[in-house]
């Protein structure tokens, strides 16, 4: 029966994201099914020299997820690394630690995934904790690194170990916070702000990325928002990579967008 040249668009509406310009053949029997499960818009048009699509991945139901948001992870590890710096200039500045310099410095190194992200964060916790506590010490002291009790207080909002990216966002955003305010304290201090960080706050972003085995960058991705969550988001694009596809929104999409999508490419 050879294959036929389906509408070169999908939906438009109800989540379904719009792929101008692409156009798919297949067999009419699967081109009438994607016909009905309302994928295509238009007519099916007339037969055309087989050129056929092998389908490599499918799934009719995908929740998103915030451990999967692109720059969430990403203003996570910018705002870990420039702490890190600047956490470890304040501690070892003699001019500011008039005792003694702090020798607890966050010795993780950089991350890049996830576990590694949680590992650094919670040693942050840890040493500021364990810092602030000696500004917190009343008069006349004695103090292990500060020169007095601090002006106002800078005591972390939580010191439980993150286990995931969302709460690693959360505990960096607050580890910003205090220690800024602690660095700022010129009481406790010698001079005082010599080591602010100004790295944006971690956030979220638009983009999540699912793990796609096999994915390649010129694969086709067709999908669809079966429900667009709390954030009500709208598809932008599907664009697909090594291994992986990003999927992006019109809005952070939370943890509770669901999708569908299939992943196809052309045989040789």
């Amino acid at each position: 029966m050879g294959s036929y040249t389906v509408a070169r668009a999908f939906l438009d509406i109800d989540g379904i994201t719009r792929q101008p310009g692409w156009q798919v053949e297949l067999p009419l029997h699967r081109a009438l099914k994607l016909y009905r499960w309302g994928y295509i818009v238009g007519p099916v048009y007339r037969p055309v020299p087989p050129e056929p699509w092998q389908v490599i991945h499918g799934t009719a139901r995908r929740v998103t997820s915030r451990e999967e948001n692109v720059a969430g992870l990403a203003s996570a590890i910018a705002l870990a690394n420039d702490l890190k710096v600047s956490i470890n200039d304040s501690y070892a500045d003699i001019a500011d630690h008039t005792t003694a310099p702090d020798p607890n410095v966050i010795a993780s190194p950089n991350p890049l995934t996830i576990p590694a992200l949680i590992t650094i964060v919670t040693e942050m916790l840890v040493s500021y904790n364990a810092h602030d506590d000696d500004a917190e010490i009343a008069g006349p002291g004695p103090w292990a690194y500060h020169a007095a009790q601090e002006a106002g207080d800078h005591t972390l909002a939580s010191v439980a170990a993150p286990v995931n990216l969302q709460e690693c966002i959360t505990r960096l955003n607050d580890i910003k916070a205090k220690f800024n305010g602690h660095d700022a304290d010129a009481t406790c201090h010698g001079v005082g702000s010599n080591h602010q960080v100004i790295t944006a706050n971690a956030d979220y972003g638009p983009v999540v990325r699912f793990s796609v085995r096999g994915a390649e960058s010129t694969d086709l991705i067709a999908w669809g928002i079966l429900d667009a969550g709390t954030g009500t988001v709208v598809g932008v694009r599907a664009t697909p990579g090594d291994s992986y596809v990003d999927f992006e929104f019109d809005a952070d999409p939370q943890n509770d967008c669901i999708i569908s999508y299939m992943v196809s490419r052309k045989l040789p």
